[in-house]
């Protein structure tokens, strides 16, 4: 069976035609890379159908965007969101994650080289709280250490001192939302 795939693989050409290169200038890519800089990438993680319109105005109410957005669905569930403002592309980044319909809403920066089915989105920021700390534990390197056993840390809620003081110590991390979220660790 291996030998006659390799057989009708090798027979398996392009014609002179189909073969020849199409060589696309920058220019040619130039005003979506400009266009590109307040656009992020959103996938919701749900089995349901979403309907675009729906979608389009529940996220506007709860944005609220200065001067306006547009969504494109570019593959099955995969939307490309455009703000009509670099400030709110940057406000709904740092308010991650968000939610429609009790669903999560994934979102990445914009990146206008890879084709939508190389687009992986699995990755949201979450604030997580850690408690039952001893008092001298509730420093900035104990969220670090424990951060990087979740996900990727993204900050640490911690005054300029480097100790904070309180019932848990707060991090945000970056984590894979395919996996499933562990209870606790010791």
């Amino acid at each position: 069976m291996a030998d006659e795939l390799e057989v009708l693989w090798s027979k398996l050409t392009f014609t002179e035609e189909e073969g020849e290169d199409i060589a696309l200038g920058s220019n040619s890519t130039k005003a979506a890379r400009e266009i590109g800089k307040n656009c992020v990438v959103m996938k919701i993680l749900t089995k349901r159908i979403i309907f675009l319109e729906v979608l389009r105005k529940n996220l506007k109410m709860m944005w609220k965007p200065n001067k306006g957005l547009q969504i494109s669905e570019i593959e099955d569930d995969m939307f490309l969101v455009e703000f009509g403002d670099g400030r709110d592309k940057k406000r709904i980044l740092e308010m991650c994650p968000w939610s429609f319909e009790k669903q999560l809403i994934l979102i990445q920066d914009f990146e206008g080289e890879l084709i939508p089915k190389e687009i992986v989105l699995k990755w949201t920021p979450f604030w997580v709280q850690i408690y039952n700390l001893p008092l001298k534990s509730m420093t900035r390197e104990t969220g670090m250490k424990i951060g990087v056993k979740i996900g990727m840390v993204l900050d640490i809620d911690m005054p300029e001192t480097g100790v904070h003081w309180g019932k848990f110590l707060r991090v945000r991390i970056s984590f894979d939302a395919t996996k499933k979220l562990v209870r606790g660790k010791r």
